[in-house]
């Protein structure tokens, strides 16, 4: 399964990571995930093997992915991703299995709700 697991660690863990189960959990010393990440400061995080920036000013000075959250939507399809991991939304929305995931298309669907 490939999933995008939500991160509400603080800064620098970005918004969440792609997760592909099929594939090893590192290479080397990088984990092999894809972080993804928004905001006004574009960096590579070298403990990925990838990093996804999604620059915004206006996501920045927000606080929230907001305003690029159509474009992560896209990334995240284009990317082949079946289902998101948030626990913590879990609690607040229907549509999670019992491990706290939801389809892409339910995780949108509740996220665009926001906007």
């Amino acid at each position: 399964m490939k999933y995008f697991s939500i991160d509400y660690r603080s800064p620098p863990s970005g918004m969440g990571q792609i997760i592909d189960t099929e594939k090893p959990e590192k290479i080397g010393d990088q984990y092999n995930f894809i972080l993804i990440d928004y905001g006004s400061d574009p960096h590579e995080d070298i403990s990925y093997v990838m990093t996804k920036y999604f620059y915004s000013v206006q996501a920045a000075q927000e606080g929230w992915a907001g305003p690029i959250m159509t474009d992560i939507f896209q990334y995240l399809r284009d990317s082949g991703v079946t289902h998101v991991h948030d626990g913590e939304l879990a609690y607040e929305e229907e549509g999670a299995d019992d491990d706290g995931y939801f389809t892409l298309d339910r995780w949108i669907e509740i996220m665009s709700s926001y906007l």
